[in-house]
């Protein structure tokens, strides 16, 4: 059973001074087959500097499976892997499950592109909780990313939420159960530290929320992007206020003087 084609990328800058960039893309296709998640991936490269040492993996709960990748990935170039996982026999209804890429520059810098999606078993009904914000501070040494989880029913439910950032990055407190009345939407924030991610990286980051429909389980996946910049000094930051405030100083100074010279 094939379950569905995605679209992810990760867009790194690697090397400012030269304005080279690794921008790695990751398709694939899923299903389920006696007892193992099959995920056929595809990855590509389409920015202008190779990737070294790419390597996939695929993650399901708390199992893990890594694949054999390639040396180098060139510009505008892509390679393609099935990646298997032991899950048990999983009941009707959604399970998120991810796909990493391990990868380095030029100068052997560690990078991971991160995809987060669902399987669909059987033929579950839509979802009945909802992620529907997703926002994220730039980060410099630390930030924050705030998020919303909706019940869209009357009927209270118990959801698994679970926050997913790439390696480089880390969130305190990302996995947590809440509990929503009908109709009624909890609001997350979680502090998210940059461990070794570079200035000037974007990275796609994931919110997972599971719960049980009776029989069914189901789970929703919705995605984000975090920043990182350079710390800024007081003055950088605010230095546009600072000239405004400046600038009408001066002009107040400028009219007293004007108002002393016509008495």
């Amino acid at each position: 059973m094939k379950a569905f084609l995605v679209l992810a990328y990760v867009s790194l800058l690697a090397g400012a001074a030269l304005a080279k960039n690794i921008s790695i893309t990751i398709s694939q296709t899923t299903h389920v087959s006696d007892g193992n998640l099959v995920v056929a991936v595809k990855v590509g490269n389409s920015g202008d500097e190779a990737a070294l040492t790419v390597v996939p993996s695929l993650h399901f709960g708390d199992k893990e499976v890594h694949g054999k990748g390639k040396p180098s990935l060139e510009p505008n170039t892509s390679f393609e892997e099935t990646l298997s996982l032991p899950v048990g026999e999983l009941g009707e209804g959604r399970w998120p499950y991810r796909v990493a890429i391990d990868y380095t520059d030029a100068n052997q810098y560690p990078f991971q592109a991160l995809q987060t999606q669902t399987v669909v078993i059987g033929n579950p009904p839509p979802a009945k909780v909802a992620v529907p914000t997703i926002t994220a501070e730039d980060i410099t040494g630390t930030g924050t990313l705030a998020l919303t989880v909706k019940n869209l029913t009357p009927d209270t439910r118990t959801a698994a939420v679970r926050i997913l950032v790439p390696e480089g990055l880390e969130v305190t407190d990302g996995s947590r159960k809440v509990t929503l009345e009908g109709y009624k939407e909890e609001h997350i924030t979680v502090p998210v530290t940059n461990r070794t991610a570079l200035i000037g990286s974007r990275y796609p980051v994931f919110v997972s929320a599971e719960y049980d429909d009776g029989p069914v389980h189901q789970a929703v996946v919705a995605q984000g992007i975090v920043s990182v910049v350079g710390t800024e000094s007081f003055f950088t930051r605010y230095r546009r206020i600072l000239w405004v405030v400046a600038g009408a100083a001066v002009l107040a100074w400028l009219a007293v003087v004007l108002v002393r010279a016509l008495r």
